[in-house]
């Protein structure tokens, strides 16, 4: 143990290298990797929709982890439970399994490479008397029966050097009373294992990528590496997010702010419903995307399984959303308030009906906020209502509700006074609107193809595996012996039997 401690200190870039090619190492990787995995699947994992976001993710624990975990919440919070395949953790796992990959192959390479340019055409003796795959027969013209036979079977045939002294390694001399052959078939299959590495580490990395969400504004990486790091971990961050959107209305991708940024509008929501069980059975969405005001994507059918694409990111159809169309006029017909109202949140009464509700609407220049309120049967949707009623709220946070300055119920179209009669409100419209859900995986566009390669390269490992025959001859007893290795996924056996039996008949 001194000793290899004293080599590891001297030698550090050996002792990581050696340690990373160890199957060992492999081992203990995936063992822990499958561990970190079953936390995943034990621990509810956080949408990927609210990881990143300093407002949402906390209100995601307090609102589904704490009632299941209690008082360990906190301490599982810290652990990354809830987000454990975008923790810090798994990804260095994932990261040391592909270094650990790269390292095995590199090793294994040279070898693989000079098996396959430089074959071993000529075994002792005593292997074609022991190898656990062997066949012997007898032929009147041994040397070419036995090539003809073998290369009817698409094998390539090469005659071995009879002394390693010999000039010519292809030359036969006929003076030597044994042929040495060798015969393989599909040796180029063996560099597969290159292809099937190299897919198997680019599938780690874009699963790594996928869970990339970028560093943190505050993070001390930004003040440390260099700025094309730091611009390059940037562009390779994906997001996820749900956006409600009335009808008529945007909203962008990147902050606000963000140069370039590509805004979308929902020109249409249309969804229909099953009579009987009153689900909905289609939701189809009328979507224009723009950039620096130019309309750069369009579809008007976007469906779940019919998403629209555009430059990396994806617009997908999630669900729908009680929305109301608010307008609120003074005395002297100046509007004060006027836009769509998605209703976001929702409560369950105690008598089994659910309230649909949004708060904390702010009324510009004004000290008081809104709320939105629409009860309801659950089987039921707004749009499968003749005539929703919508209670609206107006008043200072935290002040007694019987204080607002506005209090009303309404029908679509209806039209109800604040309590001092100074505003005037119309309830425009009550309708569903759509929820999109708007993601970024930089990734998912190496998934696919690299699955693809991996499984390719697999199927040739399995259905075109290397076959190896060695093969003497003794010309003066007319006599051949074949012999080959027990190899994974082959079985040769079937091929000397089949040659026996030929030269036999």
């Amino acid at each position: 143990l001194k000793q290899r401690l004293l080599y590891s200190l001297k030698h550090p870039i050996n002792t990581l290298w050696g340690w990373l090619g160890s199957v060992r190492t492999a081992i203990v990787l995936i063992i822990a990797i499958v561990l970190v995995c079953l936390i995943g699947i034990y621990f509810i994992q956080a949408p990927r929709e609210v990881l990143g976001d300093p407002v949402a993710y906390p209100a995601w624990v307090q609102q589904n982890a704490l009632p299941h975990y209690g008082s360990l919440t906190p301490v599982y919070d810290w652990l990354q439970f809830f987000t454990v395949f975008s923790s810090w953790y798994f990804m260095l796992l994932l990261t040391l399994l592909s270094l650990s990959i790269i390292v095995s192959t590199l090793n294994r390479a040279p070898l693989i490479w000079h098996n396959f340019v430089h074959p071993v055409l000529r075994r002792p003796d005593n292997f074609y008397e022991s190898a656990l795959e062997r066949g012997e027969f007898s032929h009147p013209d041994p040397l070419e029966w036995t090539q003809a036979a073998l290369r009817k079977r698409h094998y390539r045939v090469h005659i071995a050097p009879t002394t390693v002294s010999e000039p010519d390694a292809n030359a036969l001399e006929s003076s030597s009373p044994i042929t040495y052959l060798y015969a393989n078939k599909n040796s180029w299959a063996t560099l597969s294992t290159f292809v099937f590495h190299a897919a198997l580490v680019m599938l780690l990395i874009a699963g790594m990528i996928s869970q990339w969400h970028g560093f943190d504004p505050t993070s001390p990486a930004r003040r440390f590496l260099p700025a094309p790091i730091v611009a390059l971990t940037d562009s390779l961050a994906g997001f996820s997010f749900d956006q409600a959107l009335p009808d008529g209305e945007s909203a962008v991708v990147y902050t606000r702010g963000t140069p370039h940024n590509i805004s979308f509008r929902a020109n249409s929501f249309t969804a229909t419903f099953d009579p009987k069980t009153g689900l909905p059975t289609d939701y189809v969405t009328d979507l224009s995307v723009y950039q620096d005001g130019e309309l750069v994507a369009y579809s008007n059918h976007l469906r779940v399984n019919d998403p629209l694409s555009y430059d990396g990111v994806i617009f997908h159809q999630s669900s729908l959303i009680p929305a109301v169309n608010i307008t609120i006029t003074d005395k002297q017909g100046f509007v004060v308030y006027n836009d769509a109202v998605a209703l976001d949140s929702t409560e369950t009464l105690p008598s089994g009906n659910v309230v649909d509700l949004a708060r904390g609407i702010p009324i510009g220049g004004t000290n008081l906020t809104m709320s939105v309120l629409f009860a309801h049967n659950a089987a039921l949707q707004i749009a499968q209502v003749p005539h929703p009623l919508i209670i609206i709220a107006i008043g200072v946070p935290g002040v007694d509700p019987k204080q607002d300055k506005v209090l009303v119920s309404l029908h679509p179209g209806e039209v109800g006074h604040s309590v001092d009669g100074d505003w005037t409100v119309h309830l425009n419209s009550a309708n569903e609107a759509t929820v999109l859900l708007v993601t970024k995986d930089t990734g998912a566009a190496l998934i696919w193809p690299t699955a693809i390669i991996l499984i390719l390269s697999l199927c040739i490992s399995f259905y075109f595996p290397q076959r190896r025959i060695w093969i003497r001859i003794h010309r003066s007893q007319n006599r051949v012996q074949m012999a080959a290795l027990r190899e994974h996924f082959t079985n040769i056996r079937t091929d000397l039997l089949s040659i026996t039996r030929e030269a036999n008949s």
